[in-house]
């Protein structure tokens, strides 16, 4: 199966694309900390962690 993917060349089509993963990934990191099995002090240890290594 062939698919093909046609990505944005305008920089605002860009910036918008980009914006939309990040906020997918942020929701896929909140769903998965949500369903550990551990707790609250430890989740909010973890984003914490998570969010002192994307500020590099």
């Amino acid at each position: 199966m062939k698919v093909v993917v046609y990505y944005p060349t305008a920089e605002e089509d860009i910036a918008a694309l980009q914006q939309k993963i990040s906020e997918v990934h942020a929701q896929a990191v909140a769903s998965y900390l949500q369903n550990l099995n551990c707790p609250k002090e430890e989740k909010i240890r973890l984003l914490n962690d998570i969010k002192s290594n994307t500020e590099k």
